[in-house]
């Protein structure tokens, strides 16, 4: 017989079978059989779910492409019902974890903060009442080994605790490194979880949780599993996009990329580390049954510390080089160039929530629930670029002067940053009607204020032949400030203003509304202030039909939101803005089952997306070449079928299933340049119009398919347990095909991941009297080299470019050991 499971996806607990609403639960023991450990475990066997392992989660097509601040992710994770504003949560290991609900579409009503989307709700294990505990390591390859330790019960009558703490090792890395530096992926994780829950009185219960992690890793968001898989530009005078401020550091460079053969193989001096730092999380909820209603307080706070750099130049290049160069004032070569490149990036972020909310525990026909929630967050992100050794580019010149600008003492060619302050506040309610024992209808609705301000910075420091052809266009082409162009080879400049408003200083700018209140900054570099407001009603109405006890039909219609922003610590990119998304959504959903044997439950969705804010790489000054990011407010539909089955076939034998199909495509859009393909030649190009004056042709976007939407996605499965006196055994084993996805809204197949397959095996031993288990297992068994995402650069005039993909996991295998006490 099938198990039946109990959600809380519409804020109350209720048979999943029973909710009308798209939902994937798993709950701990589940994880365990099939062997979901990570957020990307999580994706790969729910439907309709991708992620991108960089913090960016998609549902339905639904998803953020960016993770500059000043944006809002599309799928909400509620940790205990508290927003986080993070995907780190899900980091959390199953030992913790009571269960894990995916919910798919909008949700607007009861989870109304970026839930336009979905949802990801983790629910914790709380203290139990009666003393237990649990032990668990791992080891595997990559030199892996994981230890949880957890022990929970009653410290007196009315008072209960739970403690805990994970330690979590990778010392190899997934990406082998066969230069001087560390491999990349490499792990060094430990997490501590506290938890007091009280009796106040025969109706209150109370309970404070502190769960904080820490993380010391050789990737980090942006640069996880990733690899360029080109060979190096040994040709380009300059490097690409803004990296086209500094010489290329792999120019005349006799070194061969080893990611071009095996892209789980690199060649740098510099190990890449992406470091959690200063992590605290701290949730209060109170619950107080007051007898036909129920009332609940749910506070959260969380603040952290995140940094992750590495080698920029992708190569293990040492030793100071010299460019032979040319500007229109006679050639030059550029001596002591340093190849030493690195990025680097860091978020700093706390916020908070409060949630009220009063819902009915009768067993009447009108149940409800209403309340009311507030939001605050604090957010900077400093990130950039920069060189080391070159001595330069620590002390530039004022491009306007010629005498010397603020020091620049990190070699930052790039140095970005944004702050943010955000404010939310939101007031819900929804109501649930039985007609009669067979008919069920749902209202519910949600007003959402959100308000935003914050600032945006950037400093451009070059050192290349434009910055010397730019100083000896000075006065009487003699050179700005009396600087002889023939000794620019060695001068590095503030090229801040050049970069943003075309000119020698911000009076260029002033045209423009967006750079009005620019600024420039006594350290260098200029600055703005954003800010704006949004609010929007959303909400859902449904009907429900049970015949009977087997059979859930619904019908349902949401609307949901997520708000504008912009795109700060960007470069200062002229059209920061998007205005907010909104998607109407209709669903036709069914679950079944048959003999509580046989379990199916579907749903068909059409949705119109309005407003999805799209991201797009434009060229900021065409002489440098360097880039920043327009922000795009794009119309898309999509429309799918989803198909979740179980099936008891014979005593100890499951099998289990879901496909997902997804049309999803881009209905309004026009006109860009794709700087990967700025003459639109590529395959899936849609030129438009004449081409323009430096040959570049803009194409429509009309037709595009959704990012990060695989059209077809299969997952499917069994697991077979073979009882004996001491214990039980079962064997499983679980596929998944994820059809190739766009990473960009462009159709060149450059954007593209290919579609990909994946096969884990699993053994599990249990005792008789469920002491302890016993895990082996391999994922990933066929060591299918995949990735999730495929993005190129711009293309420099000699028409190279560079080629990121973000990798699957290889194969890895281990054992497991489970004891409970």
């Amino acid at each position: 017989m099938l198990e039946e499971l109990v959600v809380t996806a519409e804020r109350r607990d209720q048979s999943l079978q029973d909710v009308p609403v798209a939902v994937t639960a798993y709950t701990s023991e589940r994880r365990d059989v099939l062997g979901v450990a990570t957020v990307e475990d999580l994706a790969r066997v729910s439907p309709s779910v991708a992620y991108t392992n960089n913090d960016r989660l998609s549902i339905r097509g639904f998803g953020r492409l960016t993770n500059a601040i000043g944006t809002d992710p599309s799928v909400a994770l509620y940790s205990d019902g508290i927003f986080s504003n993070s995907m780190a949560d899900s980091s959390t290991p199953s030992l913790f974890i009571e269960r894990t609900e995916i919910l798919r579409g909008p949700q607007g009503t009861l989870y109304g903060r970026n839930s336009i989307g979905g949802a990801l709700n983790i629910i914790g294990k709380r203290p139990a009442y009666e003393f237990e505990g649990e032990v668990r390591g791992m080891v595997g390859n990559y030199g892996t080994w994981q230890t949880d330790v957890l022990v929970s019960g009653p410290v007196t009558e009315g008072l209960r605790v739970l403690l805990g703490g994970s330690l979590q090792r990778r010392e190899e890395g997934f990406i082998e490194n066969i230069g001087p530096a560390g491999d990349t992926s490499a792990v060094k994780r430990y997490m501590i979880e506290a938890q007091v829950e009280a009796d106040l009185g025969e109706n209150i219960v109370a309970r404070l949780r502190y769960t904080k992690f820490d993380w010391d890793d050789s990737y980090g968001v942006g640069n996880v599993h990733e690899a360029v898989i080109n060979p190096y530009d040994t040709a380009s005078i300059t490097g690409l996009g803004n990296s086209a401020l500094y010489y290329n550091p792999t120019f005349g460079f006799a070194g061969v990329n080893p990611a071009t053969a095996d892209p789980f193989k690199i060649n740098t001096n510099q190990t890449n580390e992406g470091k959690l730092s200063e992590h605290h999380r701290l949730h209060f909820d109170l619950t107080w049954d007051l007898g036909g209603a129920t009332l609940k307080y749910l506070g959260g706070y969380q603040t952290y510390v995140y940094n992750t750099n590495g080698d920029e130049d992708r190569s293990a290049r040492t030793g100071l080089f010299n460019v032979p160069a040319a500007t229109p004032f006679g050639a030059y070569t550029a001596t002591n160039v340093s190849p030493n490149q690195r990025f680097f990036y860091e978020e700093d972020q706390k916020w908070w929530s409060n949630e009220i909310n009063l819902s009915s525990n009768s067993d009447g026909p009108l149940q409800w629930i209403t309340g009311i929630y507030q939001y605050h967050q604090s957010y900077a992100q400093p990130q950039g670029l920069r060189v080391l050794g070159d001595p330069s580019m620590q002390n530039p010149l004022n491009l306007a002067t010629g005498g010397a600008a603020p020091p620049n003492p990190d070699g930052n060619y790039l140095f970005v940053n944004g702050t943010l302050e955000v404010d939310s506040y939101a007031v819900f309610g929804q109501v649930d009607y039985d007609l009669n024992e067979e008919w069920t209808i749902t209202a519910g609705l949600r007003w959402t204020k959100d308000e935003k301000r914050g600032t945006d910075f950037a400093r451009y420091v070059s050192r290349t032949n434009t910055t010397t052809t730019v100083l000896a266009a000075g006065p009487a082409g003699n050179g700005v400030g009396g600087v002889p162009a023939a000794v620019g080879q060695g001068i590095a400049v503030d090229f801040t203003t050049f970069v943003v408003c075309g000119g020698p200083t911000i009076a260029s700018c002033q045209a423009n509304p967006l750079y009005r209140n620019l600024r420039q900054v006594q350290s260098g570099g200029l600055e703005r202030d954003l800010s704006a407001e949004y609010d929007a009603w959303t909400g859902t109405l449904g009907v429900q039909w049970q015949p009977d006890s087997a059979t859930n039909a619904y019908l349902r219609y949401s609307r949901g939101y997520k708000s504008g922003g912009w795109l700060a610590s960007n470069g200062l990119t002229p059209f920061p803005y998007a205005d907010a998304e909104y998607v109407d959504n209709y669903e036709l959903g069914l679950k079944r089952t048959w003999g509580g044997v046989f379990q199916l439950n579907s749903a068909l969705f059409y949705a119109d997306y309005k407003g999805f804010q799209a991201p797009l790489t434009v060229v900021l000054n065409q002489t440098t070449g360097s880039t920043g990011t327009q922000f795009l407010n794009l119309d898309a539909r999509n429309w799918g079928l989803e198909v979740e089955g179980q099936w008891a076939v014979a005593p100890g034998l499951q099998l289990f299933g879901s496909y997902a199909y997804i049309n999803a495509e881009i209905t309004d859009g026009c006109c860009y340049v794709d700087t990967n393909d700025p003459r639109a030649l590529q395959p899936g190009a849609r030129p438009v119009g004449a081409p323009l004056a430096n040959g570049s042709r803009n194409q429509s976007l009309e037709g595009s398919r959704l990012p990060m939407t695989p059209e077809h996605k299969v997952n499917v499965g069994a697991n077979y347990t073979i009882d004996f006196t001491p214990g039980s055994l079962t064997l499983g084993a679980t596929y998944t095909y994820t059809g190739e996805m766009q990473t960009g809204v462009f159709g060149s197949p450059r954007y593209t991941s290919p579609s990909s397959d994946n096969l884990d095996l699993r053994a599990l031993w249990r005792d008789g009297e469920n002491r302890y288990t016993i895990i082996g297992f391999v994922k990933n068994v066929t060591d299918e080299v995949a990735w999730q995402s495929s993005t190129p650069s711009s293309v420099t005039g000699l028409g190279t470019f560079r080629q990121t993909v973000k990798l699957n996991f290889p194969r890895t295998f281990g054992v497991e050991l489970q004891y409970r006490f």
